[in-house]
């Protein structure tokens, strides 16, 4: 296959919806807190195989002379790391040594702490599939290589939004691409196209998630000899590091002294600002999970459907779909919605009655209950045991299964009853408000601290 129709076939396949550059929030000229995330390069092996100063470790060293530094951690940045295992790690948090202290610190407190983070990660999915033969002539399978990219761009995304998720208010700067075999001449083409290629799928991706991308192909090329003076080692030398460190430096150090905007929250039309909804309201939309209407209602008294409540939880959650629903009376929905009912079903958190879901149906306090139950058992793995049910007097004829589900809404102050009456009201239909203070409680107890 030709060189420019593999990239451009490659170009089309991740092709992505462009989102204009990253909006920072500013740090108001406060030292910072930095986190380096990624592989080698965030480590700082350099092109002797050995740790030495990289990237991280000279852009630090910028912001301590700047007197703009809080503290510094490139602890959880690990050599031969690929995307799968950032983001295992991001899920399921771990606990290293800072590299600024030694302490064992957890990623995910350090991350949640972060003003600035960078990352450098993607490189080792692909240059597995890069092989040279015993001429030293670069040989791939470009099936194999579109695979391997394809799943880069997936775990970005993921990456980056579960930072967004923990840490709404740091700004990430995400690591571009280069050439790692400069002196393998036959190749050059082809690998400055593949890393062309990769740098416009992952700064798509970082544009879609408000975040900033930074070249440093153009950079590293420009003197190839002092950066990678090494023509059997993918790594750069320290001068290398300083050179990339320098090409960050300017958008962190704009982000550090910029002073945020102020925020702007909602104002709904409906709800008064005393009333017990509108703090609920105004968070659940500034987590993106819930939206006002066009005219500026929020029409908190309104009810919700099953379709509206699975949206929002897939939402929320962040749930893919791998397999479509066996639900038939879903094909007049938008794909994007019928996407998310799957993702939901597959995840356990919605069943329905097949072969129908019955999407517009009022969605009761109880069923809603036992999505959000499902839901927890889909984050965290395990069921929640209560020592004891809920007080509620009207639940006493439900099944287990539901007491457990709404005994767990309870002791997590979820949900807490309708007013001071004693009872959880299981057949009355979820208002939009309700819906507001169950997926911001859920969404603050359960998920963020996951």
């Amino acid at each position: 296959m030709r060189v420019v129709k593999w990239v451009a076939i490659l170009l089309l396949t991740f092709q992505l919806v462009v989102s204009p550059a990253a909006a920072m929030t500013g740090n108001k000229g406060e030292p910072a807190h930095y986190v380096a995330l990624g592989d080698s390069l965030a480590a700082g092996i350099i092109e002797t195989g050995e740790i030495g100063q990289g990237y991280a470790d000279y852009l630090a060293q910028m912001l301590e002379e700047e007197n703009l530094l809080a503290s510094y951690n490139k602890g959880f940045a690990f050599p031969r790391y690929t995307t799968d295992d950032v983001l295992k790690e991001l899920k399921s948090d771990v606990v290293k040594p800072s590299s600024e202290t030694a302490e064992q610190v957890s990623l995910l407190d350090e991350v949640k702490k972060a003003d600035v983070i960078t990352i450098s990660i993607g490189a080792n999915d692909v240059l597995k599939n890069l092989t040279r033969n015993e001429a030293g002539e670069m040989q791939f399978d470009v099936q194999q290589v579109t695979q391997a990219i394809e799943r880069v761009v997936a775990n970005y995304d993921a990456i980056l939004k579960r930072i967004g998720q923990l840490n709404p208010t740091a700004d990430v700067f995400v690591m571009g691409y280069y050439n790692p075999f400069p002196y393998v001449e036959d190749a050059t083409k082809q690998l400055n196209l593949l890393v062309m290629m990769m740098d416009t799928a992952i700064q798509q991706v970082a544009e879609v998630n408000d975040m900033y991308f930074v070249k440093v192909a153009d950079v590293v090329a420009s003197n190839v000899k002092a950066y990678l003076p090494n023509p059997q080692n993918i790594h750069l030398s320290e001068a290398g590091y300083e050179a990339v460190a320098e090409q960050f430096a300017e958008p962190v150090l704009e982000y550090i002294r910029l002073m945020p905007l102020p925020e702007v929250l909602p104002d709904f039309t409906d709800i008064p600002q005393d009333n017990w909804a509108y703090p609920y309201a105004v968070d659940v939309a500034k987590y993106g999970l819930m939206k006002g209407y066009s005219d500026g209602a929020f029409k908190p008294n309104d009810s919700l459907t099953r379709v509206q409540i699975t949206s929002i939880l897939a939402r929320g959650l962040q749930l893919e779909a791998t397999i479509a629903a066996p639900f038939k009376d879903m094909t007049t929905y938008a794909i994007e919605t019928q996407a998310e009912v799957a993702a939901a079903y597959e995840a356990g958190i919605v069943k329905g009655v097949e072969p129908l879901f019955k999407p517009s149906e009022k969605i009761t306090r109880a069923e809603v209950a036992m999505m959000m139950h499902r839901a927890y058992i889909h984050i965290t793995g395990e069921q929640y045991e209560p020592t004891q049910v809920a007080p509620f007097t009207d639940i006493e004829t439900y099944n287990d299964e539901y007491k457990q589900a709404i005994t767990f809404l309870y002791d997590f102050d979820i949900a807490t009853g309708v007013g001071n009456t004693g009872k959880f009201n299981p057949t009355g239909y979820l208002t939009r408000a309700q819906a507001a203070k169950i997926m911001v409680n859920f969404y603050e107890t359960v998920v963020l601290e996951d």
